[in-house]
């Protein structure tokens, strides 16, 4: 039986109150296209090395920039932790932001498939391993009224803890989390970083989670999880206001050429898609021109990759 127990106590309301106001506050935010984009740059790079560190891998802010921007030439084994990372980043906003579809078992099979760096027979028998607990969680969920904030937070320590997965280091846990978030709207424009509070922390994030296990309800861990999220929302609130957005790159990195907006500029029907070839036959270039354009417009997150190789099909995001 998972111990799925809280008391809403005033701190915890207070703090979620505050969530709110401060998810009102970012989202009100005017930014002009290239500041927005670099804001969600600077997340996602935080967020993937952050969420990393804390599973241990052992890479700079720096490294996982460059691996992001492609700007590694040859990547290590070890470094296509940050790719995958990406990937499941991707599918989520893609999948997931403001979806009315329930979170499902399948919905965590897909992120460790992802994320694990296993084969997907490895992956299914670790999830099959824990699979009623994770149903279990799942449905109960499903089935509440409970602020986003907190299913994001109950789905976090459990699947950390009584529904994780074995092979799991926490990732495919904090993943979940986010897909919560991104559901109901508060992946808050994509600026989130709370796993970068939870890594400064990191001795306090352990115990927190295990405090599920040794006090039997999830009191200590949720009102650790609030306070982190509302401290990070505060300070991107702040950093965004100021605009003091960090800097991984030059502003050469930033800029689109005229066929990079040409390719934005056919894709702006949201029912349109774009490939290689297309693009090549548009703008008469060369694969390798045409592959080099897309790869920076998917590295900026501008536009979603569908499929694999040859086939690979491009959307707006």
């Amino acid at each position: 039986m998972l111990p799925l127990a809280y008391t809403e106590s005033v701190e915890l309301k207070e703090h979620l109150h505050h969530i709110d106001l401060l998810r009102q506050q970012i989202l009100c935010i005017p930014l002009s296209p290239k500041m927005e984009m670099k804001a969600r740059w600077d997340a996602k790079t935080t967020c993937i090395y952050s969420s990393l560190a804390l599973s241990h891998t052992l890479l700079s802010r720096g490294q996982v920039a460059k691996i992001l921007a492609n700007q590694t030439r040859h990547i290590p084994t070890e470094y296509k932790d940050v790719l995958s990372y990406e990937k499941a980043l991707d599918y989520i906003q893609e999948v997931w932001a403001a979806s009315t579809k329930p979170i499902t078992v399948l919905t965590v099979r897909t992120l460790a498939e992802m994320v694990l760096g296993q084969p997907p027979e490895a992956v299914e028998r670790a999830v099959n391993a824990v699979e009623p607990s994770i149903r279990t969680l799942l449905e109960y969920l499903e089935n509440q009224t409970d602020h986003p904030v907190i299913q994001a937070g109950i789905a976090l320590c459990l699947l950390s803890t009584g529904a994780a997965i074995p092979s799991d280091s926490g990732i495919v846990a904090r993943l979940t989390a986010n897909a919560f978030l991104a559901k109901y709207g508060y992946d808050i424009r994509g600026f989130l970083t709370v796993e970068k509070h939870w890594l400064m922390n990191e001795s306090s994030y352990s115990i927190a989670l295990t405090s599920l296990q040794k006090q039997g309800n999830l009191n200590h861990w949720l009102l650790f999880y609030v306070s982190t999220m509302e401290a990070n929302l505060q300070e991107r609130y702040e950093d965004i206001s100021n605009t003091q957005v960090h800097q991984d790159f030059s502003a050469q990195f930033w800029e689109l050429n005229e066929r990079q907006k040409g390719i934005l500029t056919h894709l702006s029907d949201p029912a349109s898609s774009i490939t290689n070839r297309k693009v090549q036959q548009l703008f008469d270039v060369s694969q390798i021109t045409a592959s080099r354009d897309l790869a920076k417009l998917n590295t900026l997150g501008l536009i979603f990759p569908h499929g694999r190789g040859r086939s690979i099909t491009y959307t707006r995001t």
